[in-house]
């Protein structure tokens, strides 16, 4: 994994946010994110180094302010509402959560940790899974209740991936979480994702993010800049799918999700830093809308 990748600059981002945020989880997760970024090759490695030193943090800060101010403050934003709601959902009677492209997020560890019955798959490429297993080993992490699965979504539907996995129970009440995994979906590709969900898991619960659109009509945050989609379609991983905030309930119902709540990004107490991209929540319906 040599080129920089979404995952990787995600896990830097929680290396980052862990200088300025002494909060345990938080704490964690950067040291998982430390690890995967060391698996990732050259690349990690150099990202690494950039972040701790200081000329390596201003060099990032600028890069970022050219590409796409405040995403790393975005990210931290994201995580708070999505950590917050799956440790609501599963206080709420969730006992099997799946995270659907997790990369090297430490998400599922904070839930095991807060609950005791709880399962956890992950659904990811070949690749990130090779490198994750190996950074939780390094940090001592591995939870026997955790699962790693293998598989390109692109490829293989959730479901399939899911069924091969020993301990995976389709009746149990379930949080699907797809944090920065929608937007690279066409959206015929995003109803059979949530439909193949919806049929397979007797009870549950979305969290997930979507991009919003642009006043050009496409899909991306609000402050980038013009090459951003040049970069993501090289890396390519461009944004396939978006929704205004108007249209987001009924692109939702019609793939099977009954949208439940959005978190404001103009919220006074704690506004998104870089707009551009919802973070919700819902119910999968059972026998989905047509």
């Amino acid at each position: 994994m040599e080129r920089t990748s979404t995952s990787m600059l995600l896990a830097a981002a929680a290396v980052r946010q862990a200088r300025r945020d002494g909060d345990a989880a938080v704490q964690a997760n950067a040291r998982l994110a430390r690890a995967c970024l060391r698996g990732c090759g050259a690349a990690g490695r150099r990202l690494l180094f950039a972040l701790d030193h200081a000329p390596g943090r201003w060099l990032l800060a600028a890069l970022e302010a050219a590409h796409l101010p405040g995403i790393g403050a975005h990210y931290a934003w994201r995580k708070r509402h999505i950590r917050r709601w799956a440790l609501q959902a599963c206080a709420d009677g969730a006992r099997q959560v799946v995270v659907l492209g997790a990369g090297f997020d430490g998400l599922s560890l904070a839930l095991l940790a807060q609950s005791p019955q709880l399962r956890a798959f992950e659904v990811e490429r070949e690749s990130a899974v090779a490198i994750k297993r190996a950074a939780l080993l390094k940090v001592g992490a591995e939870d026997p209740r955790l699962s790693l699965i293998a598989a390109d979504l692109a490829q293989t539907p959730a479901q399939e991936a899911l069924r091969a996995a020993p301990g995976f129970d389709p009746a149990a009440t379930t949080v699907v979480i797809a944090e920065g995994v929608l937007m690279y979906l066409s959206p015929e590709e995003l109803q059979r994702l949530l439909r193949g969900l919806a049929a397979t898991l007797d009870d549950a619960r979305l969290i997930a993010t979507a991009m919003a659109l642009r006043t050009d009509a496409t899909p991306g945050f609000a402050r980038q800049r013009p090459w951003v989609q040049r970069w993501l379609r090289r890396a390519g991983e461009p944004f396939r799918w978006g929704a205004s905030r108007a249209c987001l309930p009924a692109l939702l119902l019609a793939a099977g999700v009954r949208l439940e709540r959005v978190a404001d990004p103009d919220a006074a107490a704690d506004p998104d830093p870089s707009p551009g991209e919802w973070v919700f929540a819902g119910s999968l319906l059972r026998a989905p809308a047509p």
